[in-house]
């Protein structure tokens, strides 16, 4: 199954993510991209979670539909071949597809919450 690969190699990108974290938090300069970073990596694990049951789930429907209905033979083929190139080259592209979505939108989420706690630049506030 393609999950012998995916999963350790999932596991690697977390540990990187999270070495990469800690080493943004140590540099001072670096310090404020900590927080994109974990949150980025916290979500890439909905991320995968999701595609993947997506995948999965779709790669199963030929074949739930195969039972229930009777079908001309090229036809139920044709399922047999789409299913099993959905659950064994589909999870591949939906892991590397619900990761990087999932950590851009961990990162959309920590830009939004540190834009609304931060407080206002009196700067620009043109009644000033």
């Amino acid at each position: 199954m393609p999950y012998f690969i995916i999963l350790p190699a999932y596991v690697v990108l977390l540990a990187a993510l999270v070495v990469a974290a800690t080493a943004a938090r140590l540099v001072p300069s670096l310090r404020s991209t900590s927080g994109y970073i974990v949150g980025g990596t916290v979500g890439t694990l909905p991320g995968f979670i999701v595609s993947n049951v997506i995948v999965t789930l779709a790669g199963l429907l030929p074949v739930f539909a195969a039972q229930k209905v009777t079908l001309p033979e090229w036809v139920h083929q044709a399922g047999a071949f789409l299913a099993v190139a959905i659950l064994f080259i589909g999870p591949f592209v939906a892991s590397a597809a619900g990761v990087v979505l999932g950590f851009i939108a961990g990162v959309y989420f920590v830009f939004r919450r540190r834009r609304r706690n931060e407080p206002p630049n009196p700067s620009l506030d043109p009644t000033a």
